[in-house]
C-alpha cells in the first residue's frame, strides 16, 4: 500500500489487516521505492494513492504487471467520482477506489484480486 497520510494507512492497514482474506505485507509513505518493494513483497494486491500514481514514470506500473502478472492494481482518492474509474483504468490500475468506501468495499476488492489471480493462472 502506498499511502502518504499516516493516519490513513495505518487506518486502511488495519483494516485489512483485520479482514479474512486480507494479510497486509507492506507500507510506503512515499513512491520512490515502489518498483523495487512490490518486486521485493510479491503482493497480489497494490493500494495506490492517486497523488503517489501521479508521481510514477509511465513505464513503472507497465513494468510491474510485465514482472507479476497476477498483480491487481487499485488506485484510491478521498474524492469519488464516475470519472476516477476511468482515470484508473487509463492509467494502468484494475479500478478505482474511494478511500471511505473501503470498508464497504472489501468483499468486491477481494472478490476482484481473486479472479485475476485465477485469469492470470489460466493465461
Amino acid at each position: 500500500m502506498v499511502e502518504q497520510d499516516d493516519d490513513l494507512r495505518h487506518w486502511l492497514g488495519r483494516l485489512l489487516g483485520l479482514s479474512e482474506g486480507f494479510k497486509v505485507v507492506g507500507y510506503l509513505d512515499r513512491d520512490a521505492d515502489l518498483k523495487a518493494e512490490v518486486q521485493r513483497l510479491i503482493p497480489d494486491l497494490l493500494l495506490l494513492d492517486t497523488h503517489s500514481a501521479g508521481r510514477l514514470a509511465p513505464e513503472t506500473l507497465p513494468d510491474l504487471r510485465q514482472a507479476l502478472p497476477g498483480l491487481y492494481v487499485v488506485l484510491m482518492d478521498l474524492e469519488e467520482g464516475p470519472n476516477y474509474e476511468r482515470l484508473a483504468r487509463r492509467g494502468g490500475a484494475d479500478g478505482f477506489l474511494c478511500k471511505v468506501r473501503v470498508p464497504e468495499s472489501l468483499e468486491k476488492l477481494r472478490a476482484a484480486v481473486i479472479a485475476k489471480a485465477r485469469q492470470t493462472a489460466v493465461a
